[in-house]
């Protein structure tokens, strides 16, 4: 598009059709005489329409417009402009009544005797609302930071305090003022320091990506508090120095109750033993009493020493779920021999506290048959115990071979009765016994449902 409505205007008619700001040219008297394509796709009006008008009429909000015509007029009696050569940032007017800002930088120059000005506008709608939306994201982050239900603490490579919220301050009973002088290693507690220091030059160094630990901090008030923290290091952030992150949770409350769960739980262990020793103890006064013979007693003995080894088991796990392999192991430990007679295996499941007890019980009874008349009382015998899982039910399976031949019972023993009434009472489970003469085989199915958490 040409501009020949003046001819010395020729002279900027490539500044006006090459520029990629929206330019405008402006007479003393504030009329348009210039006005380039960018300048119609930012205002709205075309070139036709422009030239010839108040500048002022066109671009600029009325509530401006006063100030706009005093400094033009100021600036042709003494020659002082305010915005001429600088960049500001004003608000536009497009030929809709839209008001938008714009970067605007004025010039002013001397063609064929006329003073012109220059004025190069550019939309900043787009930057504007990236940085408002910049600010805004940056006040909900940091609303976030500083109102976190967690404390947050940022450090450097030596683990000193950059930022923390509030949230680690009430933790820790320090300000930030205070925090800002000191490492998280002044207020970790001295038996706790080395662990978390190793891991902190460890990811610092590159050697370790993130971690949680679980220790102490002393408060500034002396009081101890226990915390879990997962910690990072943020790096590669263009102009910025690396740090690490650090959040940490108050669980001194949960580790006061686990705590206190320990002490109950070794209470509780401890009243168990004895009481099993004081079952023990009075076995012994009424079988020597009654005449009952020693075969007997150790029987007694051993069905007691099952039922401590399942507590001892439950103690160790807290009296939560078990898995199955370990009360197998501990069920039959005492029967196992340097050759390992008995072998086991099968998929991991938990079982609850109730069915360890049982199945330890049961298992005894099997071994304690299989070491009087089955494999286990001969040299060349072994036995297999192995269970499968298949949708709701855990099939264990009982296996002896290599032993003497296997003749039924003439009698129902407590063993037997002991798998048949009471394993199937507790476990929900069918238990069927063969007593092929190749080995006593016992099957026991169950329902997972019954004896799994």
């Amino acid at each position: 598009m040409g501009f020949h409505a003046d001819p010395w205007l020729a002279d900027l008619t490539p500044i006006l059709e090459t520029a990629l700001d929206a330019v405008v040219v402006m007479r003393e008297n504030g009329i348009v005489a210039g006005w380039n394509a960018n300048a119609e796709k930012v205002f709205g009006w075309s070139r036709d329409e422009a030239m010839g008008q108040q500048l002022s009429a066109l671009i600029i909000p009325e509530r401006f417009r006063q100030a706009h015509h005093e400094g033009l007029r100021r600036y042709l009696a003494t020659g002082k402009g305010s915005l001429l050569g600088k960049h500001v940032e004003i608000s536009g007017l497009r030929s809709s009544g839209e008001e938008f800002p714009v970067e605007l930088s004025i010039t002013s120059t001397d063609i064929a005797g006329e003073r012109l000005f220059l004025g190069f506008l550019r939309d900043i709608s787009s930057r504007k609302a990236a940085e408002r939306a910049l600010r805004e994201s940056e006040a909900r982050l940091a609303a976030s930071y500083n109102h976190a239900l967690v404390g947050i603490a940022e450090t450097d490579s030596n683990g000193r305090f950059i930022r923390a919220n509030e949230q680690f301050s009430v933790m820790t009973g320090y300000g930030p003022d205070e925090l800002q002088h000191m490492t998280f290693f002044d207020i970790t507690h001295p038996a706790d320091v080395h662990e978390d220091r190793c891991l902190f030059e460890e990811q610092w160094a590159g050697q370790r990506g993130g971690y949680t630990i679980e220790k102490r901090y002393v408060r500034k008030d002396r009081g101890i508090i226990w915390v879990e923290i997962a910690a990072s290091v943020v790096r590669d952030q263009p102009g910025v120095e690396p740090f690490a992150v650090r959040i940490q949770r108050d669980v001194t409350d949960r580790r006061r109750a686990e705590e206190q769960q320990r002490l109950l739980l070794n209470e509780l262990n401890h009243r168990v033993k004895n009481t099993l020793a004081v079952v023990q103890g009075l076995s012994h006064q009424t079988f020597r009493a009654g005449g009952v013979s020693s075969e007997l007693v150790k029987t007694f003995e051993g069905r007691l020493g099952a039922l401590a080894a399942a507590h001892n088991l439950l103690m160790r796990h807290t009296w939560e779920p078990t898995p199955i392999s370990e009360a197998v192991h501990f069920a039959l430990q005492p029967f196992q021999t340097v050759r390992q007679r008995i072998t086991f295996g099968g998929p991991e499941t938990l079982l609850a506290p109730s069915a360890t007890v049982t199945l330890t019980l049961a298992l005894h009874e099997l071994a304690t048959n299989a070491a009087k008349y089955g494999a286990l009382a001969s040299d060349g015998g072994v036995v297999e115990v192995h269970w499968t899982v298949d949708e709701d039910r855990l099939t264990l399976v009982w296996r002896e071979r290599g032993g003497a031949p296997v003749t039924k019972p003439k009698q129902t023993g407590f063993g037997t009765r002991l798998l048949e009434r009471a394993v199937a009472r507790d476990l929900a489970a069918s238990v069927t016994i063969d007593f092929d003469p190749a080995g006593v085989v016992c099957t026991i199915s169950a329902a997972l449902s019954r004896i799994s958490p």
